[in-house]
């Protein structure tokens, strides 16, 4: 085949003589200079003039460069074109939650954009996902080449295969939407199809939190720059509903330990499934752990770009993968990966956040190859600013004071890898990111019985810090109701954006006692200014008081764009003034208190 001609830029590139200025060059050709290129050796662009040269640059004489320059050449437009890489399993085509063509009566580009990111050369090589689950079939021909046996643990048997039994699927599952490997002709590939991945099975009767604590956190054999959890509590009934699960603070100070220390410094990027019990009023606030802010909480959205009808809601999601779900044709696809029967076994039913979560932690593992140098703030960063509301339902969006856009269905949109390495790539400063806190405030006001956003119990807190925030915003606060379900909270930032961070849901308990809520919507604004609260019971019957409540803020001290600025320190460091404290400044308990067996049902 005949090569395409390259395109003139009217420029030469020119290593000029030891005893040759730029000054004479000029002055000799009647170039004009643009710039020295960034080269160890001294080469300089320069363009010809359009006065001087009727003719280009066949209008300089090659004696004169020969006699002025060691070296020339034209300055030639690069027309060569990535190679674009194509998947060899015969079962790609079939997931459409990497490359949606239409296929399943989908909408075409409802993916998250992970082909030009292959293109690139980027499938997560040497970067590795730990899989928390109920097991890893590390035999299955998919798998078998990324998996880890070091760093992998069974801690339901206390032994170093983490293989689980028969039943054991899904976790094999989570880990090929995560990393299965390409060119087996098995069973599809993941988003990092070049991972390591990394088994810790802990969802089996009779772990505890000391043992999960373990499983999230001991890189004592192994570096994990991923975690992938599609776990969550049990707790809602189609009587009850959903209600708020109590937060271990060892497990919590384990998160937030390995998030600060963990990956060498530069933190665990740990990624939480939403959960599934949206009709039952599911809310990722009610859950321990997906709603922290260290912590990146995935929904899910169907093959069209709709809400995917089981997803969780609310104010502590961060952004959305593709997954299962029923259409707005009314067609229901599963997600294609691996399964558990035999070493080539495939399902396609696969799905839930359960499916989402592992496949953001994949396209994590692609942003780390790229820009290894990250910790988990800034790949949490990275993943909100280059979301795509694009296919998305275009209402009930909030639009905060810095133009970032929120929905509590899908956070801040639906993951798009290609964006997120695009601009992992560009950043290299380690910001100084911190927590700070309010005092307590005590409130101990009556809820009007059945009184409505417009009749509620509205407090302020009056900050002074000016921190941007990153990781979101965490309320602390104590309610005394008989049915904890009556009650919607509202929280507005000095800007006036505004988010419901619970609604009114079906939940016969009781009471929050210091409970932990998060909005993450806020990122990007100011600490600074009134925030308010607003807390009312939208139901009759049951009256109850709004007791206390108080503020953490997780930000950048400097009050810069959350985009990075170069800083010394690539941890978060503590401030003297006020009620400042690191955030790993927490009392690790983990030697000291015994924890009570935690029971946890699979996304």
């Amino acid at each position: 085949m005949q090569q395409k001609p390259s395109r003139e830029t009217g420029e030469m590139i020119v290593q000029l003589k030891d005893n040759v200025s730029v000054e004479e060059f000029v002055a000799q050709t009647g170039m004009v200079f643009i710039r020295k290129l960034k080269l160890r050796k001294d080469y300089y662009l320069f363009k010809y003039d359009k006065a001087n040269h009727k003719n280009g640059l066949d209008s300089i004489p090659v004696l004169g460069l020969e006699t002025l320059a060691v070296s020339y050449e034209r300055n030639k437009y690069h027309d060569n074109v990535p190679k674009e890489y194509t998947p060899s399993d015969p079962l790609f085509p079939d997931q459409f939650h990497l490359k949606n063509t239409g296929q399943f009566d989908g909408k075409t580009t409802v993916d998250v954009n992970v082909s030009p990111v292959w293109n690139k050369g980027y499938f997560g090589k040497d970067i590795t996902i730990a899989i928390i689950d109920d097991g890893l079939y590390h035999d299955h021909e998919d798998l078998s080449s990324n998996f880890l046996m070091d760093g992998s643990w069974d801690y339901c048997l206390d032994k170093n295969d983490p293989v689980g039994t028969v039943n054991d699927t899904h976790g094999t599952s989570c880990a090929g939407v995560a990393a299965a490997t390409d060119g087996d002709g098995a069973c599809g590939l993941g988003a990092a199809p070049k991972a390591n991945l990394m088994g810790r099975r802990f969802l089996c009767e009779g772990t505890t939190g000391a043992e999960l604590i373990e499983a999230l956190n001991d890189e004592s054999k192994g570096t994990i720059h991923v975690s992938s959890n599609s776990w969550g509590p049990t707790g809602c009934t189609e009587e009850d509903g959903c209600t708020y699960d109590e937060q271990s603070q060892v497990v919590k100070d384990g998160i937030v330990d390995a998030v600060l220390n963990g990956r060498d410094g530069k933190g665990i990027v740990f990624v939480f499934a939403a959960g599934n019990e949206a009709e039952y009023g599911g809310n990722i606030n009610q859950y321990p752990y997906a709603k922290m802010a260290e912590v990146i909480g995935v929904a899910a959205i169907n093959n069209d770009g709709g809400h995917s009808q089981y997803s969780n809601v609310g104010s502590a999601i961060v952004v959305s993968g593709v997954s299962s779900g029923f259409n707005a044709k009314g067609n229901y696809t599963g997600i294609r990966t691996t399964d558990r029967a035999s070493t080539t076994s495939c399902t396609d039913e696969f799905g839930g956040t359960s499916s989402a979560c592992p496949l953001v932690a994949g396209v994590v593992a692609l942003i780390l190859e790229a820009n290894p140098k990250l910790n988990y703030w800034q790949v949490q960063q990275i993943l909100i600013e280059t979301a795509t509301r694009d296919n998305l339902p275009t209402d009930n969006w909030i639009k905060n004071s810095k133009g970032y856009h929120y929905h509590r269905h899908f956070g801040f949109g639906l993951v798009d890898a290609s964006a997120a390495v695009e601009e992992a790539l560009e950043w290299d400063a380690n910001p100084n990111f911190q927590m700070f806190e309010t005092d307590l405030q005590t409130v101990n006001k009556n809820i009007p019985d059945n009184g409505g956003s417009d009749n509620s119990v509205s407090e302020t807190i009056q900050v002074e810090k000016d921190y941007t925030i990153v990781g979101g915003v965490e309320i602390r606060i104590s309610i005394t109701h008989p049915c904890i379900g009556d009650i919607a909270i509202n929280l507005e930032s000095p800007s006036g954006t505004k988010i419901d961070v619970v609604v009114t849901h079906k939940d016969t308990h009781k009471d929050l006692t210091d409970y932990p809520l998060v909005a993450k919507n806020f990122y990007g604004e100011s600490t600074k200014g009134t925030w308010t609260i607003r807390v009312y019971d939208e139901n009759e019957e049951d009256a109850g008081t709004f007791d206390s409540w108080k503020l953490s803020f997780y930000g950048i001290s400097d009050n810069s764009d959350p985009s990075p600025t170069p800083t010394p320190d690539p941890t978060p460091t503590p401030d003297p003034s006020g009620s400042i404290s690191n955030f790993g400044n927490y009392s690790f308990l983990l030697s000291f208190v015994l924890i009570a067996i935690i029971q946890f049902i699979i996304f």
